[in-house]
């Protein structure tokens, strides 16, 4: 066992020097991380990638495991790391439910876990969470879209492709978008899921269309969906410009390149830009205080920044996804 885990066993005072001894990139052996990830796509890449860049600074080693969308497959997996007696596991959960009996072999075997992107609020092991501040990023492009429509008279449809009705980044993002529209009580929001699924989006938004078709604003739960709906207003004749007669206000959330072409070009008037990279530090300076037994914060969030068409380009540096 390392000699940063029986540190617990000395004094209280001989314990808080080797603490401090051990901290930064001074650890008496290599510190493996498990990495135990739920699927990859664009965002997910960048988050772990900034996940394993502040690994390298403190000098430790990651060991990443992808599930691929199936819950039982990251069961197994959190299990392997355990078995492999990493020093602490991010996981970004498929589903909580299935993965808790792994993540209970963790805490026997006394390895702390951190939730990132995903939050398990449920689970009895979790010892921290660190990942987008969802209500504040939704209630930012929702703040946006409200000022837009701010003196419109009569009754004012807007559209909202919600992400996944199980995960909570899509849950908290409807809530903030649908907070800031508590100052337009004239603002009927028709909410639509989409698993996060570009070509629900798409089916959806034609629905929508169809069904009311002098929609004012579009809000997507992830700005990846934002082509399906240029798409769809290309089709049906409504692709408008900013500041152009008959433009549809479009907002999102992430920071994609989806998201930044669309903004950049004045399709969508603006994005939420998760901060992947502060997430990332986050989870790692978590997992880092968690192995020398310091106590943390149990909830930490990172809120996204919105940008406009306005300013976008300026800028690029700071979204994730702009290449």
């Amino acid at each position: 066992m390392k000699l940063i885990k029986r540190i617990s066993g000395l004094g209280s005072v001989i314990a808080v020097c080797l603490c401090a001894c051990l901290s930064g990139s001074a650890w008496a052996e290599k510190i493996r991380i498990g990495l135990a990830v739920d699927q990859l796509f664009e965002s997910r890449v960048a988050e772990n990638d900034a996940i394993k860049a502040a690994a390298a600074k403190l000098g430790f080693e990651i060991i990443e495991v992808v599930a691929d969308g199936d819950a039982q497959t990251q069961n197994a997996q959190i299990q392997s790391l355990v078995v492999q007696r990493v020093d602490a596991i991010l996981v970004c959960a498929v589903d909580q439910n299935t993965i808790e009996r792994a993540l209970m072999r963790a805490k026997r075997a006394r390895i702390p876990v951190i939730a990132y992107d995903r939050a398990l609020p449920e689970s009895r092991v979790v010892s921290a969470f660190v990942g987008p501040d969802s209500s504040s990023d939704g209630l930012d492009a929702g703040k946006y879209m409200v000022e837009k429509l701010r003196g419109t008279s009569g009754k004012v449809q807007v559209l909202e492709l919600l992400g996944a009705l199980n995960d909570q980044n899509g849950i908290d993002r409807s809530k903030g978008f649908k907070q800031a529209f508590k100052a337009l009580p004239n603002v009927e929001i028709i909410s639509v899921p989409t698993d996060w699924d570009s070509a629900k989006a798409l089916a959806a938004t034609e629905n929508a269309f169809q069904a009311n078709p002098n929609i004012k604003g579009i809000f997507a739960a992830t700005d990846t969906q934002i082509p399906a709906i240029e798409t769809v207003l290309s089709n049906i004749g409504k692709h408008k410009k900013v500041a152009e007669d008959g433009h549809i206000i479009v907002t999102g959330v992430n920071g994609s390149n989806d998201g930044y072409e669309a903004t950049v070009s004045g399709f969508a008037d603006g994005i939420v830009v998760m901060d992947l990279n502060g997430i990332g530090k986050k989870a790692i300076d978590l997992a880092a205080a968690l192995i020398r037994g310091e106590s943390v914060e149990k909830h930490n969030v990172v809120p996204g920044t919105f940008y406009s068409n306005q300013n976008i380009v300026q800028h690029k540096a700071n979204i994730w996804g702009a290449k």
